[in-house]
């Protein structure tokens, strides 16, 4: 066979809910709710300008059930797309599209050769494309929780052609994804198959065992949080005539997500932060190009600032804001200021073993060290977050670390009366 090129993305998340980001006065809500939609017209337009041979979608092409038929309405545009310029497509769902979830469905376009784009659900599905001399094999998620392997039902390869099989899975497992599908690099390896194609962790990285075929996480084609990174897109497969692979990653992301971590360790003041800052955002934004850069600023260490910062964390991040608005050149928005640092340990409350200072200092340690408080802390918030209009935002990350989130309040709280015990003069005044 003459060459050949695949396209291997996953977990596009189409209009995947952004919960909570309206709750941010200055949020481009509007760039980012749109991103998944901008990330898949530009995998659609790459295809078609590296004319691609075939596209996969290894899962998760939707994030749940629609809440209005226009989600399903832009995938069909951009199936017929792909199918004009001849070029077909295959899409697996994953655990956030199985059949049993979409309720709402529309017609989509055949592809070229009149095949249908989903493959089937009720077993493995295999796709032959003779003119390309390549096999597809997978099968979509019937329900959400696919705990079972399904590897050993996969089929032996077809001889003579390129083998592809197409799984969304945890593989060995992921830091939070759930373990659907499981399955180790060895099992996916005995089956003989020239690729695998994965969806469902995020992360893009290669598994392959050592003289074994690729097994590769595309990652999903656009971040949706702090927690997802980085470039963000799908891989080019090339394919020689013996059936070897080349793979190239392509970024297909609109809005890009990063965090900022500032070691505030030898700062003596909140100009040094701020500085830090503009330094950072200078190096960030010739890389993003002319993507939404969103960011998220967290500052850490043993600090002499550590009491200024959480009494002042609110003015400070205004401030962090105000940068984003005269540096960023109209591209970048400051999602959230995160304050994470220690008091250094020999400047430490006490002053007198019997006065105020010292009492803090102990109710302090007490508390950070009660495995119980978080929960406790978690739990008559979320009671009280229930009683509140929807409108009124509590806290936007109870539930996401409740231990740590819980630290997070002793801390402000302990630098807030620190300051009241001395005064408030200079620490809160400056």
């Amino acid at each position: 066979m003459t060459k050949r090129r695949i396209l291997h993305a996953a977990d596009i998340h189409l209009d995947s809910p952004l919960q909570k980001l309206s709750q941010y006065e200055d949020a481009p809500v509007q760039q980012i709710r749109d991103a998944s939609r901008d990330a898949l017209n530009n995998l659609t337009d790459l295809a078609i300008d590296q004319a691609v041979d075939l596209v996969v979608v290894a899962g998760d092409l939707y994030d749940g059930n629609w809440k209005e038929t226009r989600t399903g309405m832009f995938f069909v545009k951009q199936a017929t797309k792909l199918r004009d310029a001849g070029i077909p497509i295959l899409v697996i769902r994953g655990n956030h599209d199985a059949a049993n979830i979409m309720t709402n469905s529309l017609p989509l376009p055949a592809n070229p050769d009149g095949s249908p784009i989903m493959m089937a659900d009720e077993k493995v599905d295999t796709r032959v494309f003779d003119d390309l001399g390549i096999a597809v094999h997978g099968r979509s998620f019937g329900k959400r929780a696919e705990k079972d392997g399904m590897v050993k039902h996969y089929p032996s390869p077809h001889s003579g052609m390129f083998n592809l099989g197409l799984l969304h899975t945890s593989l060995l497992g992921g830091d939070g994804h759930d373990p659907y599908a499981p399955c180790t690099p060895a099992e996916l390896t005995n089956k003989e198959y020239d690729y695998w194609a994965l969806g469902h962790i995020h992360v893009r990285g290669e598994h392959g065992v050592a003289d074994g075929a690729p097994i590769v996480f595309s990652g999903n084609i656009q971040g949706r949080h702090i927690n997802e990174t980085g470039e963000k897109g799908c891989i080019l497969v090339d394919i020689d005539d013996k059936n070897q692979t080349k793979r190239t990653f392509h970024p297909l992301d609109v809005a890009r997500w990063e965090l900022c971590s500032i070691d505030a360790s030898e700062m003596q003041s909140t100009d040094d932060l701020l500085e830090a800052f503009g330094d950072w955002l200078a190096k960030q934004l010739p890389q993003v190009g002319d993507r939404l850069l969103v960011t998220r600023v967290r500052v850490h260490g043993n600090s002499p600032l550590h009491n200024k910062l959480h009494q002042r964390s609110r003015h400070i991040e205004d401030e962090l804001r105000a940068i984003t608005i005269s540096h960023g050149e109209g591209q970048t928005w400051l999602e959230t200021f995160r304050v994470r640092t220690n008091v250094i340990a020999d400047a430490s409350l006490s002053v007198d073993m019997e006065g105020p200072m010292k009492s803090l200092s102990h109710v302090v340690g007490d508390l950070k060290s009660d495995p119980e408080l978080a929960a406790i802390v978690a739990t008559e918030l979320r009671n009280l977050a229930g009683k509140l209009p929807t409108e009124v935002s509590l806290c936007d990350e109870i539930g996401e670390d409740a231990s740590q989130w819980a630290q997070e309040l002793i801390a402000a709280a302990s630098a807030d009366l620190v300051g009241r015990l001395q005064g408030n003069g200079q620490e809160a005044g400056q």
